[in-house]
């Protein structure tokens, strides 16, 4: 046994000794036994150590490869070895068997990530050699019902699992097993010497494996990070159980042990020229602990921003060290972090941009290559038909033939008409959306002739598929199809255009591992008859668990990977990245099928495996301590401030302890690299990088900034060179960009909106809210991509529909409307819905969840007629129209015509008034405007101000004109209000009675808006009313006033109008309207949303994309609607200042 510390020597002990006994004994081999990660760098050591002669005596083995070579010895390797690809082909295939047959794991056995689970957890009985009989027995003594049932589980997925396996092959465990039978058979152990190293711990069987080592081999050597034992941390508690466990073996063996060998030289050799290191190594698992003295230089730490300053900051410390230490080489260097999934795309952009080689050691994810990809949606089509989800994803990996722009067309008409699979055959008729005349013809005939392509390139294949009955069969014809039909070589093209040495070696793995994928698929699950969606379930399982390895393309390379896997003896300088909370070390969830209390209650019944979380963390403390004892030069430790959502990150625990170690360690923070107004020579590193930073160094200078003289150096360089020379230019001219739209031509105004402006008041709104918006959408006409979905104006055009057909079918009821009960009421919103639905849009029963939110319309429906009828019967004023149009050749009202200040032109002004109700009093028709929406809408004075809300101001207005020529008599403003269309929750129902919920749901429900100052017209509103209503947002103070329900100063004024102010307010909105119109004829589409408070139109805008706003532009810049005391906004509006002027943010 070789003992000592991390960094203490124990592999370079190994080395010596190996040479100094091949000397001794020239008739020995010599085993150096590692972890499979470890051997190909352990083989370059022993080169480098022991010399090109070696290699005739010393072999590099792991466990796997050890076994495979007793075999391949002594006999018994001509086994069918499954792979661990085929493990998770026949769980698929089992768990779909079972799944009916379990009681806890039936809802999740075809949950993504079970199968993993399922085949991870059998590997683990097998590899503890656990006797499935013991866990069956267990399972019937205990008294733990969910223990009981899960064991019953788990029993049954292992024995039909086991029996799968062992049908036609065996596993890794079998062929221990088989070695350990036939080891007495090999003679090379017997001349051999055994020496393992960089193991912390073994399973069950490898143990046993070593117990047949001890008794077979000359020597065995075994090295463990393990201090003497006085005073020795919890963190080698892994070691610690692992000693003694292999001197349990010994001692069982029956073999002579040796004296042990302890470095225990202080500090450990590797940190004898590095204070900080070792200190490092000391103190940060020993408590009480010493703080470190002196000046701290090979350590230091760092808090980024975010993930790519922090990767930057690495970067840059590279280039620097490399430049200033000539023996320094890029090997030297290596980066580790736990969540390296989150830091490899990070770290490949950056170092390629600092010109820094870099290797990423991991097994990679497969499945998302564009071939793996193909495969897996040519499977679902074959299994399932052209589903728009199998179909696109396959066409879009680039392999098909089909055209992109193709691709792009048939999609569009897919979604626009909701084409399902079985549409395919036939020709499709329906006209292309948003198209019209010989243009939409011509993409018609493109899309049916780019179906007809797809059917007849695919539809032999499908249908062979289909019929081919064997995992066998369908295996041959997918490969065939890949290969005979040129996807292949599409794959091949496409990969080779990247021009990418390590993204072409990816591929050539990627290829290797579809045919070890489709081989073991052949092999495992062969002649078996498997229905298609087996099929396809079983090969995304194995492609999900398939990885691919790649091989450094040179030596010279900088290492990116996990604490695991990064050997410690060549490593001058570590990077550690993301040290935070929860990731360095890694939380310990309780997660996977065996819990901490199934571990707990097997214990207590005599079984001692697996490992609880408890263990797991501390194997995560000792990976820290690994980590830190890798690196004989330095140590960089890093974490960030926030995730790149801007989310933020505490530090781990670790930063911390480090700080208290190391009092004098100054933590350096990133700084936002706009505020450095000196960037100096430290930034020139690589081109790409250095580059990055000329273009800020240039916006520095734009802003009129000072800056360095180097970089008019590093402009010139840039520019004579051919490669960046053109971005240069672009950037250049980026900085003199303003974003800006200039005002359009008269002859460009009539040629987008022709010579007569016909407008709705929604459209002047939208013009004011963001002229360049209403120029895309209105002038450009761009549109959205039309899917076949209900969307909420879908939804709000139904209950629309069937709200203005009930409210006209009102008007011809008999009897009062009081008479209406409830039940009459539902059933006949429920016969419009359905009418509406039939009539307009079918969506809603194409599928069952469209079909729920029919039903969910309905429900609102029912609360929002009954309300409004409620409404309608409290008072005197009656439903007179509904929709009324005001339009071209209007049945009633002609549209509104406002002249165009300046110009000599007039707009006409076009829409439909939802509800239009009537009183009749002391001669005069008071009118009530009345607008349904969807969602919650107020008036506001300030809206209506800065031209943000017109439309019922308008509506009004086009009322009180034509009046008289509809009922020959005067008409008076009553009310404009809107009305919610909902079915409220009420907060804190539970224990109220039925009244007091209705009682809530009438306030919620209540009508909203401005109304008449006149106590008769507000009764005539709400007949009932006793101090407040439930109807309209109105009441009477002490003095019988008619006031707003707030009875605040400010709302009265802005809520409660007297007849005059209404006519100012009309005459205020056609000011408005002119001025509006007079922008629009000239041209405007200028870049300018408003803003009020957090309030901007952006939001929702889909036109972002086109516009490009930014406020970090000069140019760009929000009209902030200045929020005015509603006594001024009245003084502004009688002074005829139309259109509020915003003022510029």
């Amino acid at each position: 046994m070789i003992y000592g510390k991390g960094g203490s020597g124990k592999s370079h002990e190994i080395y010596r000794q190996i040479q100094q006994r091949m000397a001794l004994y020239p008739d020995r081999d010599f085993i150096i036994l590692v972890p499979e990660q470890y051997t190909f760098r352990s083989e370059q050591k022993v080169l480098k150590e022991l010399g090109q002669r070696s290699v005739f005596r010393v072999s590099v083995l792991s466990f796997n490869t050890l076994v495979k070579k007793i075999l391949s010895t002594v006999g018994g390797s001509a086994h069918d070895l499954i792979s661990d690809n085929g493990k998770i082909m026949l769980m698929t295939k089992v768990l779909g068997e079972v799944k009916d047959d379990m009681s806890v794991f039936k809802g999740v056995a075809g949950k993504a990530g079970f199968v993993a689970m399922a085949k991870n957890l059998v590997d683990e009985i097998r590899r503890f050699d656990l006797d499935p009989e013991s866990l069956r027995s267990v399972a019937k003594t205990t008294e733990d019902k969910e223990l009981k049932q899960k064991l019953q589980d788990i029993l049954l997925i292992h024995d039909r699992y086991d029996q799968e396996v062992h049908r036609d092959h065996i596993d890794a465990t079998d062929e221990i097993h088989f070695a350990l039978d036939r080891i007495e058979g090999a003679g090379f152990l017997k001349n051999s010497e055994v020496y393992l190293d960089e193991f912390n711990d073994f399973s069950v069987m490898q143990l046993k494996f070593i117990t047949a080592l001890l008794h077979k081999a000359r020597r065995v050597v075994l090295t463990l990070t393990l201090p003497p034992a006085e005073g020795s941390s919890d963190v080698f508690q892994i070691t610690r159980d692992t000693e003694r466990k292999l001197l349990r073996a010994a001692e069982d063996a029956g073999v002579s042990l040796e004296k042990p060998l302890e470095l225990s030289g202080e500090p450990p050799a590797r940190f004898r020229e590095n204070p900080e290191l070792a200190h490092l190594e000391s103190e940060y698992f020993h408590y009480p602990s010493r703080s470190f003295g002196g000046p701290v230089r090979s350590l230091t730490l760092y808090k980024a921003q975010n993930s790519y300053d922090e990767v930057e900051r690495v970067a840059k410390d590279i280039r620097r060290r490399i430049r200033e230490d000539e023996s320094l080489r890029y090997r030297d260097l290596a980066i580790l972090c736990r969540n390296i999934d989150s830091y490899e795309n990070i770290v490949t952009t950056v170092f390629r941009e600092y010109d820094i080689p870099v290797f990423l050691d991991k097994r990679r994810d497969m499945d998302n290559s564009p071939l793996v990809q193909y495969l897996l949606a040519f499977i679902l089509i074959a299994a399932e038909g052209y589903t728009y989800e199998a179909l696109f994803r396959m066409l879009k990996t680039g392999l098909s033939p089909v055209a992109t722009e193709d691709i792009d067309l048939l999609e569009n008409y897919i979604l626009a008409h909701g084409i399902k699979g079985g549409n395919f055959q036939k020709e499709w008729v329906y006209p292309y959306p948003q198209m019209k005349d010989e243009l939409g013809k011509s993409y018609l005939a493109q899309v049916n002739a780019s179906r007809t392509q797809i059917v007849d390139f695919y539809s032999p294949w499908v249908e062979k598929i289909r019929q081919a009955g064997s995992a066998r069969e369908t295996t041959r014809l997918l490969f065939t199809h890949l290969e005979e039909d040129g996807i292949l070589d599409r794959y091949i093209a496409l990969v080779d255009r990247t021009g990418s040495l390590e993204i072409q070696k990816e591929r050539e793995e990627v290829q290797k591992g579809l045919v070890k994928v489709m081989d073991d698929l052949v092999t495992v699950l062969g002649d078996e008859p498997l229905t298609l969606e087996v099929y396809a379930e079983v090969m995304k399982q194995a492609m999900q668990n398939q990885k691919i390895a790649l091989i450094p393309l040179t030596l010279d390379q900088v290492i990116l990977g996990d604490v695991a896997r990064v050997k410690s003896d060549s490593i001058h300088g570590l990077y550690i990245l993301g040290v935070n909370d929860g990731v360095f070390p890694r939380a310990i969830a309780e997660e996977g099928i065996i819990t901490d209390r199934d571990i707990r209650k097997l214990k207590e019944a005599g079984l001692e495996v697996f490992l609880d979380s408890k263990t797991r963390a501390v194997y995560e403390q000792f990976m820290v301590y690994t980590a830190f004892t890798i690196p004989k030069g330095f140590l960089a430790i890093s974490y960030v401030g926030a995730d790149l959502e801007g989310k933020s990150l505490r530090p781990s625990l670790v930063v911390g302890r480090v700080k208290k170690l190391f009092p004098a360690l100054v933590e350096e923070v990133a700084v936002n690299p706009l505020d450095h107004r000196h960037a100096g020579l430290e930034e020139v590193e690589g081109k790409t990088a250095t580059f990055n930073q000329l273009i800020q160094e240039m916006r520095r200078n734009y802003q009129g900034d000072p800056v360095q003289g180097l970089w008019g150096e590093a402009f010139r360089w840039f520019q004579e060179d051919p490669a960046f020379s053109a971005r240069l230019k672009i950037a250049k001219d980026g900085l003199n960009y303003t974003n800006t739209a200039l005002n359009l031509s008269r002859a460009s105004v009539k040629a987008l909106y022709g010579d007569q402006l016909y407008l709705s008041v929604s459209r002047l709104e939208r013009f004011t809210a963001c002229p360049f918006a209403y120029y895309v959408e209105y002038g450009l006409k761009a549109k959205d991509r039309k899917i076949h979905e209900i969307t909420p104006p879908d939804v709000g055009q139904l209950m629309h529909t069937v709200i203005d057909q009930f409210t006209e079918d009102l008007k011809g009821m008999e009897g009062p409307l009081t008479s209406l009960d409830r039940k009459a009421i539902r059933q006949s919103v429920d016969e419009l819905v359905d009418r509406a639905i039939a009539e307009t849009n079918t969506i809603y029963k194409s599928s069952a969840r469209y079909q729920h939110m029919g039903e969910k319309v309905k429900r609102i429906l029912h609360r929002s007629v009954e309300t409004l009828t409620n409404q309608i019967a409290k008072g005197s004023f009656v439903p007179m129209f509904n929709e009324l149009a005001f339009e071209k050749d209007g049945k009633l009202l002609p549209p509104l015509s406002v002249e165009i200040p300046e110009t000599g032109e007039d707009a006409l002004l076009m829409g439909r008034i939802d509800r239009v109700d009537v009183m009749e009093l002391d001669g005069r028709s008071y009118i009530r405007i009345i607008d349904y929406k969807s969602s919650a809408k107020n008036m506001s004075m300030k809206d209506v101000f800065y031209g943000l809300q017109l439309q019922l101001l308008v509506y009004l207005e086009v009322i009180l004109r034509n009046w008289e020529s509809i009922l020959a008599h005067e008409a008076a403003p009553g009310a404009i209000l809107y009305f919610k269309m909902d079915n409220p929750l009420i907060q804190g129902s539970v224990g109220m009675t039925d009244e007091e919920i209705e009682l809530e749901v009438l306030k919620n429900l209540k009508l909203k808006g401005m109304l008449l100052k006149d106590a008769r017209v507000i009764r005539s509103m709400d007949k009932d009313m006793d101090g407040y209503s439930l109807i309209i947002p109105a009441r009477f103070n002490k003095e019988g006033e008619v006031v707003s329900s707030a009875n605040r100063p400010d709302k009265n004024r802005e809520m409660i109008l007297t007849e005059e102010e209404f006519g100012i307010l009309r005459g205020y909105v056609m000011e408005s309207i002119g001025q509006i119109l007079k922008e629009l004829f000239e041209g405007n589409i200028a870049i300018t949303p408003y803003k009020d408070q957090d309030k901007i139109p952006c939001t929702y805008c889909t036109y972002r994309s086109i516009c490009q706003f930014d406020t970090k532009i000069a140019e760009n810049h929000y009209r902030s609607i200045k929020a005015l005391p509603i006594e001024e906004l009245w003084n502004r509006m009688k002074g005829g200042e139309a259109h509020g002027q915003s003022v510029d943010e």
